[in-house]
Formats: structure tokens, C-alpha cells, sequence
């Protein structure tokens, strides 16, 4: 490492310049997008249905769909290279025996930015889980017995009283999950060894601020990327405000929704 020099304000101007930490932005809300949103909804339409009075197994589900929670990201990811291998993997050996078209799953763009979706959704779907059934318990049963007595079905219940009772967690779960999508780095990290995978579809902010320090395997990455501590670190402050803005905006939806 050399001697620290003055550069004021020029990391940021490379920042605002080159296209590496925007795009690296642009595939990390794509990610999120594919990953938490599918999650978020099925966990909360998977607390519902857990939350009922009559489900018989309870607690064996929650444990089953909590268990990925504190299962090592080491081993999903060896078991999700394994799925998802072109050759041998039984993704595309379960599509081949219906007919359907094999992919590269982790040599195509899409392939690869979905496969990373699905490490997160089969990782985060028990943890929003937990938090919407405690949501759920806080609710008053009187609410829904009122409604069911008014002639009210399923969806009527879930639209009118589950849902706007569940806006407090739903804002929290926005957040958290806001907060730790867009700081998606341990499972490109995993797949691809620390560089973006091929075409660079698995880079996120958190894994280019990675490069940028120097972590083992980017200098194997077919295009390796020098360690550069003073850009590195204006990534992290870049992220730290992006961040910032999303928990503001957080806090002011959840001060209407108690007003």
C-alpha cells in the first residue's frame, strides 16, 4: 500500500463518470426486485395460512420454513451450483424430461441474476415469515369473527382487515428487506468467487466495494479489478446514502400510517 495522497473530490467524480458502480446499482435493484418481492408477498400469504385455527402441524412448518434461515449460505450455495449445473444439474434435467428448453444457468445474464433471486428468496422467505405470524397474533380475532358474521370471504378478510391492521409490519418488513436486498454480496460472492459471474450479471454494490478492496478472487475475474481503498470507500459512503434516503422515507410512511 502507497502513501495516502490528496485527491478531494475526484473519487466521487469517478463515481458520478464511469459506468461500473451504476450498473453495478442498476443489477442490484434487478436482483432485489426478482428476490424480495416474490418473498415478501408468499410469506405473508404463508402466515395467513399458517395463522389458522384449524391447521393441524403448525409448528412443524414454521420450523421447516425456518430451518434455511440458519442453514450456512456455504452450503446453498454448493447445493444451488449443483441445481443449477448445465450438464448435470436437476434443474435442467427435470426440463428435459418435460420437453422444455435447457438453460446455462450460470453462464447466462438472466440465469444467473435469477438463480442469485432464488439463493435469497429460499433464504429470507421463513425469517418474513416469523414476522408476520407475530404481526398476525397481534391482531384482534373479534375483527375477523365481525367481518366473517358481515358475510365477508377469504380474500374480503385479507384485503380489508388483514391487511391494513398489518401495515406497521409491512413497513418494517419493507425496510429490513429494503436494507438488506440492496446489500446483496454473500451469494455472488459464493457462486462466482468473488467476481461477477460471466458478463458481470452477478455484480452488486456490496461485491464491486469488495473488489475495489482487494478480496481473494477478483485477480482470478477475467477482467481483475486493482485495489483502490479511497474509491472503495466512497462506494460505501454512496451505498450509506442510498440507504439513508430509503429509511427516511420508510420513517415517513410509517408516521402517516399512525397518524
Amino acid at each position: 500500500m502507497g502513501q495516502p495522497q490528496y485527491v478531494g473530490l475526484a473519487q466521487w467524480e469517478r463515481l458520478f463518470t464511469t459506468g461500473d458502480f451504476w450498473y453495478a446499482a442498476g443489477n442490484t435493484f434487478l436482483i432485489f426486485a426478482l428476490g424480495m418481492i416474490p418473498v415478501v408477498i408468499g410469506a405473508l400469504i404463508a402466515a395467513v395460512v399458517l395463522s389458522q385455527p384449524r391447521l393441524r402441524g403448525r409448528a412443524f412448518y414454521q420450523s421447516a420454513f425456518f430451518l434455511p434461515q440458519v442453514t450456512s449460505l456455504v452450503v446453498v450455495a454448493v447445493v444451488f451450483q449443483a441445481l443449477f449445473s448445465t450438464r448435470f444439474g436437476l434443474v435442467n434435467a427435470v426440463a428435459k424430461f418435460f420437453g422444455l428448453a435447457q438453460l446455462d444457468w450460470l453462464t447466462n445474464p438472466w440465469g444467473i441474476r435469477i438463480v442469485i433471486a432464488l439463493m435469497i428468496i429460499w433464504r429470507g422467505f421463513g425469517y418474513f415469515l416469523v414476522v408476520f405470524m407475530a404481526g398476525l397474533t397481534a391482531i384482534d380475532t373479534s375483527l375477523f369473527e365481525a367481518a366473517r358474521m358481515d358475510g365477508a370471504g377469504p380474500l374480503r378478510m385479507f384485503s380489508s382487515v388483514t391487511v391494513p391492521l398489518l401495515r406497521p409490519t409491512l413497513i418494517f418488513v419493507a425496510l429490513t428487506g429494503t436494507i438488506s436486498g440492496l446489500q446483496i454480496f454473500t451469494e455472488p460472492q459464493l457462486l462466482f468467487s468473488g467476481t461477477g459471474g460471466p458478463g458481470q450479471a452477478g455484480l452488486t454494490m456490496m461485491l464491486l466495494q469488495y473488489q475495489y478492496l482487494g478480496g481473494p478472487g477478483v485477480t482470478a475475474a477475467t477482467a481483475p479489478v486493482h485495489t483502490d481503498l479511497g474509491y472503495a470507500t466512497v462506494i460505501g459512503w454512496a451505498i450509506f446514502l442510498i440507504l439513508i434516503g430509503i429509511a427516511a422515507i420508510n420513517a415517513r410512511l410509517l408516521r402517516s400510517s399512525n397518524d
